[in-house]
């Protein structure tokens, strides 16, 4: 069969046409995003261990999620009581809940299909648990407007009575790094205590920062604060008794929790979804990536490889960041696009060639 050239160029132009499809495909979908959970209130937190995320769901409680297939997560179990759920912290077979209505919250998960409370302490009278984490035989929770309280929970069943430090702000967020407890204590910056006697925690030491402090991380000798809209906040504590300037990363939005895994800063920002910095050199961090969520990210978790991002009324989001897929398909999109374009202009080219020799004969090729 013998074909002109101008209509040899139309078969390939069909040909890569009918690609179209198949392009706009990859267009618009993200590889990045591997799993997702919907059926939530207002997801505000999570925390991650072995096959569950645990989910802080606010006026709907603590909600267990089945990850072992990340890309298809499974919920399994719910515990709720009419409080209001900001932090999870998950230690051996049981998930403490700081509960901003109830208290401190010991939920015993060894069933994760069926949690049951077995511990709690009332803390409504003081302040309002926002944030908890759990290190050896006390529970450290950052209690709003009452600063830090200290549990010991050597018995989660029958918890002791809470040591209460003051702060000069609204504690949302705590992590310990022994000998020390670092607090994100909101407009007055973060706030450092010593606890080599946790019953009689130090005198607290205050470091400023732009913005207010609503989460906190602490890896090697620096400190990483989610600070609203101050971005994230990175700080020297070689010496917590000094802490060093901080150094502020500007970003796009308001910056609610921040986690750290190897050279990473993982950065979770209400209207702007995840943000990543390298912080290899912490003194300069490099932002290397975002992903837009559709709800308002406001907690982060890394487990493996996968990022989970608690994204209020959007539920549960699963993050794959560094997957090559999202690569592979651009690559092979943009190839498309490109072989496409110059073709048409090709054929273009052409057909402007065709009316200027318009008695000449067209040449002709065949098919076998």
């Amino acid at each position: 069969m013998k074909l002109k050239k101008s209509q040899l160029l139309a078969v390939i132009l069909v040909v890569l046409i009918a690609h179209i499809p198949g392009a706009g495909v990859l267009l618009y979908h993200d590889f990045n995003f591997i799993g997702e959970f919907e059926n939530t209130e207002n997801a505000v937190d999570v925390y991650v261990s072995g096959s569950y995320a645990y989910v802080a769901n606010g006026y709907d409680g603590l909600w267990i999620i089945d990850i072992s297939d990340p890309t298809t997560p499974v919920f399994v179990g719910q515990f709720s009581d009419g409080g209001r759920v900001e932090d999870v912290y998950i230690s051996g077979l049981y998930a403490y809940v700081a509960d901003a209505k109830d208290g401190l919250e010991i939920i015993d998960i060894s069933n994760p299909t069926a949690p049951v409370e077995v511990g709690i302490i009332n803390e409504s009278e003081y302040g309002s648990p926002l944030g908890v984490y759990i290190s050896g035989l006390y529970a450290y929770v950052a209690d709003g407007s009452s600063g830090l309280a200290v549990i010991d929970i050597s018995d989660p069943t029958n918890p002791g009575s809470p040591v209460h430090e003051a702060t000069l702000g609204h504690a949302t967020g705590v992590y310990v790094s022994e000998p020390y407890v670092y607090v994100a204590d909101g407009s007055s910056g973060l706030v450092i205590f010593d606890i080599s006697d946790p019953t009689n925690p130090g005198t607290p030491v205050y470091k400023d920062m732009i913005g207010d402090a609503n989460g906190v991380y602490v890896s090697g000798n620096y400190a990483y604060v989610a600070a609203h809209y101050g971005g994230l906040v990175i700080i020297d504590i070689s010496n917590p008794t000094n802490p060093g300037t901080p150094v502020n990363m500007d970003i796009f939005g308001c910056a609610y929790d921040v986690y750290v895994s190897g050279d990473y800063a993982y950065v979770a920002v209400h209207d702007s979804g995840l943000v990543i910095f390298n912080i290899s050199n912490p003194t300069a961090p490099v932002e290397v990536g975002q992903f837009y969520t559709l709800g308002q990210a406001s907690g982060v978790y890394v487990s493996e490889s996968y990022v989970y991002v608690a994204d209020g009324f959007d539920g549960l989001d699963i993050i794959d960041p560094f997957t090559q897929k999202e690569k592979i398909s651009n690559i092979i999109l943009w190839s498309v696009i490109g072989i496409l374009c110059l073709l048409v202009v090709v054929d273009i080219r052409y057909l402007i060639k065709e009316r200027k020799n318009d008695g000449d004969i067209e040449p002709t090729f065949t098919l076998n």
